[in-house]
């Protein structure tokens, strides 16, 4: 209570003294100022007194401003601890940022978050560091500052990567975005130009760069030879300050550790040492007893039939087997055998699931603590998986592909040394993903051996087949044509390919063709498959025979659809006034051809079931060869159709083509076959008169003609319709690598986009461990990268070049193969 009161007297005395001063000032003011400005003189005031005041004035304001700084900062109900918002289950705070606005940004170690806390301590919002997209890997930031337009921006040490947070995307949450790729940033900050800093560790630098509008890094500057700067602030008069750590400036190192090497007995571990990265791939873990010079012997062998640099790496030491002290100071000598630079230490404690790793540099004058990673794979995984370019081939992403290349690549070649597990009789025993004995199959292995005899009696059939598809006797005219322009014939070319492809015995020299073939097999399988369904559905219940009754009456319903069509147009079509002899004439024409199609027809209907009989048996080569002849079928019964759009299409064009001739006639204007360009030309009064009497001629006949053409082209685009779609099913048959699909859903890591980092628990002192899980392809991805080529090819008129060409009465083939030549 006395306190209190005390507490209150000086506040009431504080503020006494300081309105005092307030209202003296301003009074001694009013009254000298126009004193000053009216007199010439300073009156009796001396020098002295003048410079007296002012050095009390002086003192005065910086009491004052110490009065104020004191009550802003230094009062009790204003000075609190805040909380770590990350809790206990994380390490200590990392980050830290202070904006404008008050609000603190916190980033704690092992926490894939970004806390927006408010003065007063309170979480207003939290951001978690997980990248855009379904299945989109977490990352952990280190440091955390605001760019000028308001956006958090963040370091992460594990990706080598600066990421923004973009809160104006389509997506409700917004996404971080990955801005550039550092060696090892730490710290970051944000100079009073708006340009970001990051503090490099590894590389003893500070890079500054800007962002654009497409979150693009331009004017990128670095400051170079600092001592492991960790911390970076601006200054507000320009430049910045940086905190060093003079005692580590090495590079983080990463060690990838097989997930089935974890329960392994102590031993030597054996890898890859890639020094670009600063990253070890461990392959296997030599257990003891063995002999060095054994291991090296072993090691050069492999070296020399898998061609990838693997060595003694470091030492691993499993602290439920073995408890005595002198087992690492052995395994600590082993380094002085197999002189690694640097030597790793593993240790696992007892069940603990954090282990200690080490490294020693006994060879270097400057040895260099270095902050290890550890990373768990799944090593049958990465050895069977394959590793896909990205599609967006933007340098980050190349540069993370090459990246993870090298360690995916490091493993499959590897298979060799998986090949050797703890039951042989040999000197050295490892242990990897196959050490509990190597994978076989009796009916895998019986499969091959069956498979050359069968591929060799396929291959034999197949040259005999190409052989005779290659006579002299298939290149003369009719059969050419036939060959040409048949789509069936088209498709057993294509699939005779396709069995040549697959019955090879040339061994496929990379993934993309061993997928290949895979993607043909399964292609063909599935095809016959499905054309053995087919036929069975078509033959049982005597479907044959109720389709071909059912043709018969379709074809004569269409034929007198088409008269009642042709009358229609003989007549005033729509109230229009045709041309009366040319419309005739055109009508009984067309009549005519109808009639005799009708003929043709019913002079095959004695044979059309015998006819589909014997070509429903053809489906058992294949679905897709079931529907080109059903393409076929279509183009044989529809051919009175295309026979009217032709005979309208040209005598239309011809009339198109006059009419533009003689347009040019009366502009004076010829056109110059040589040259294919229009010239000048004087003609004289008999040409012109005979232009003129053709010209109106043809331009009174051109309505009739253009509705006959108008008509007969819409009943051919739709029976072109129909093929297209019977040929789109058979182009996504021919295409669709389902052996790439079976595989992404049955055993997605075979074909890997990218890898993903799960962070596993870590605790102080210990070095952070990840789990590195594959990210697999997307079927997009899968379709784009796997699709198989088709003989067919799309068109490749624009809308406006199609339409000028129906304009114009071009023929038109939308759906053609190649080869064709389009009249």
């Amino acid at each position: 209570m006395d306190y209190m009161l005390e507490t209150s007297q000086l506040k009431q005395k504080l503020l006494k003294t300081i309105y005092s001063l307030q209202v003296k000032s301003f009074t001694t003011l009013q009254s000298a100022s126009p004193l000053l400005h009216s007199q010439r003189g300073m009156g009796m005031v001396t020098q002295h007194q003048v410079h007296q005041l002012a050095d009390k004035a002086k003192s005065l304001c910086g009491d004052l401003d110490n009065i104020k700084n004191l009550l802003h900062y230094c009062q009790d109900d204003l000075v609190r601890q805040i909380p770590n918002p990350s809790g206990s289950r994380y390490g200590g705070v990392s980050g830290i940022h202070c904006s404008l606005d008050g609000s603190i940004y916190v980033t704690a170690e092992s926490a894939p978050w970004v806390h927006v806390l408010s003065s007063t301590g309170h979480t207003r919002q939290s951001l978690p560091c997980q990248q855009a997209g379904k299945g989109g890997s977490i990352f952990l930031p280190e440091d955390v500052t605001v760019t000028r337009m308001g956006m958090v921006a963040v370091t992460d040490v594990v990706n080598e990567a600066i990421w923004v947070f973009n809160p104006h995307t389509s997506l409700s949450k917004g996404e971080w975005i990955k801005i550039r790729k550092v060696g090892s940033p730490r710290g970051i900050g944000v100079d009073s130009m708006g340009n970001i800093l990051v503090a490099d560790y590894a590389q003893g630098q500070v890079h500054s760069f800007a962002l654009d509008y497409a979150f693009r890094t331009v004017n990128v500057h670095s400051v170079p030879n600092l001592q492991g700067p960790r911390y970076v602030s601006p200054v507000p008069s320009g430049g910045f300050v940086v905190s060093e750590d003079p005692r580590v400036t090495a590079m983080v190192l990463k060690v990838f550790f097989p997930s089935c090497c974890s329960s392994a007995d102590s031993g030597i571990l054996i890898g890859r040492w890639i020094s670009e990265q600063s990253s070890a791939v461990i392959l296997a873990v030599v257990h003891f007893p063995f002999i060095p010079v054994q291991v090296k012997q072993y090691l050069g062998e492999v070296q020399r039939v898998t061609k990838v640099n693997v060595s003694v790496l470091g030492s691993w030491s499993n602290s439920k087997q073995e408890k005595e002290e002198s087992l690492s100071e052995f395994l600590e000598d082993l380094g002085t055998i197999f002189c690694h630079e640097p030597w790793i230490q593993i240790s696992k404690e007892g069940d603990s699931k954090f282990w200690s790793c080490s490294t020693l540099q006994k060879h270097s004058k400057d040895p260099q603590k270095e902050e290890v990673i550890l990373v768990y794979y799944d090593q049958r995984k990465v050895m069977l998986s394959h590793l896909h370019p990205p599609l967006d081939t933007s340098g980050q992403r190349a540069e993370d592909a090459s990246k993870l290349s090298a360690i995916f690549d490091t493993v499959a070649r590897s298979q060799v040394l998986f090949m050797t597990d703890r039951y042989d009789e040999g000197p050295i025993k490892l242990t990897h993903w196959q050490s509990d004995g190597v994978e076989a199959s009796i009916i895998v292995e019986l499969l091959k051996q069956a498979s050359v005899p069968a591929c060799m009696l396929l291959t034999f059939l197949l040259s005999l087949v190409s052989g005779i598809c290659r006579s002299r006797l298939l290149k003369l005219w009719p059969l050419s044509f036939l060959w040409s322009k048949l789509s069936t014939c088209e498709q057993l070319g294509h699939r005779l390919q396709h069995l040549q492809v697959i019955s090879s015995n040339k061994k496929a020299q990379n993934q993309n063709q061993l997928m290949r073939k895979a993607n043909i097999f399964v292609s063909l399988l599935i095809d016959v498959a499905l054309g053995i369904l087919l036929m069975s559905w078509l033959y049982r219940k005597n479907r044959i025979g109720h389709l071909a009754d059912t043709l018969i009456p379709v074809a004569d319903h269409v034929a007198e659809e088409l008269q009642d069509l042709l009358q229609w147009l003989m007549g005033a079509p729509a109230g229009l006034k045709m041309n009366r002899a040319l419309d005739q004439v055109l009508g009984r024409f067309f009549l005519y051809h109808i009639h005799l199609w009708i003929s043709y027809i019913h002079l095959l209907s004695p044979f059309i079931e015998m006819i589909l009989w014997y070509v429903g048996l053809s489906a058992c080569l294949g679905l897709t060869v079931a529907l080109c002849i059903l393409s076929d079928i279509i183009a044989l019964l529809t051919f009175h159709i295309y026979c009217f759009y032709v005979y309208g299409a040209r005598l239309y064009c011809l009339k198109i083509y006059g009419l533009s001739s003689l347009w040019r006639l009366f502009r004076g204007k010829k056109w110059n076959v040589l040259r294919q360009r229009v010239d000048s030309c004087s003609y004289d009064l008999d040409q012109l008169f005979i232009g003129t009497l053709l010209f109106t001629i043809l331009l009174f006949l051109l309505p009739t003609t253009a509705l006959y053409y108008l008509v007969f082209t819409l009943l051919r685009l739709l029976v072109v319709i129909v093929q297209g779609l019977i040929h789109l099913l058979v182009d996504l048959i021919d295409s669709l690598p389902l052996y790439s699909l079976i595989l992404r859903l049955c055993r997605s890591y075979r074909l890997a986009a990218g890898v993903k980092f799960r962070v596993l628990e870590q605790q102080d002192g210990k070095p952070l461990r990840l789990l590195m899980q594959i990210n697999p392809l997307s079927y997009g991805g899968v379709i784009q990268t796997y699709r198989l080529p088709t003989y067919s090819c799309y068109p490749r008129d624009s809308w406006a070049s199609l339409c000028k060409k129906l304009f114009l009465g071009e023929l038109i083939y939308p759906w053609k193969h190649k080869g064709d030549k389009q009249n």
